[in-house]
Parts: structure tokens; C-alpha cells; sequence
């Protein structure tokens, strides 16, 4: 695998796990500043790390195309 490969990997699976922690903090933290904080600091982080996804995906390309033209 390659690093950007295990990076991605990290990214999408610390995400899953920070919204499912969310979740759990959700059930009993129900006040305006628990709003607050997912509103300034969650909403949007799914769209934010596949959005990081996709940068990394073009990354990678962009390495092996410049690879393959040193060869």
C-alpha cells in the first residue's frame, strides 16, 4: 500500500470514529453549546475529508505520472 494509500485509509477511518464518539456524546450532551460546537466544528466534515480524499487521489496521480516520466 502505498503512503498516500494509508493515509487516506487513517483519514476515513478517523472520521467514522470521531462521528460515531459524536454520537455517543450526543446522548447526553444535548444543549445549545453541543449545537454550537457540531455546527462550527462537524457539520461539513464528511464533505471536508472526501473532499481531502479526492485532492490525495489527484496527488497520487500526479506522483506516479511524474515518476513514470523521469523513467
Amino acid at each position: 500500500m502505498s503512503a498516500t494509500g494509508a493515509a487516506k485509509g487513517t483519514i476515513n477511518d478517523a472520521t467514522r470514529e470521531l462521528m460515531v464518539r459524536w454520537d455517543q456524546v450526543r446522548e447526553s450532551w444535548r444543549d445549545a453549546k453541543a449545537a454550537e460546537f457540531s455546527k462550527t466544528y462537524l457539520s461539513g466534515l464528511g464533505e471536508d475529508a472526501s473532499r481531502a480524499l479526492r485532492v490525495m487521489d489527484e496527488l497520487e496521480r500526479l506522483i506516479a505520472k511524474i515518476h513514470a516520466d523521469c523513467e
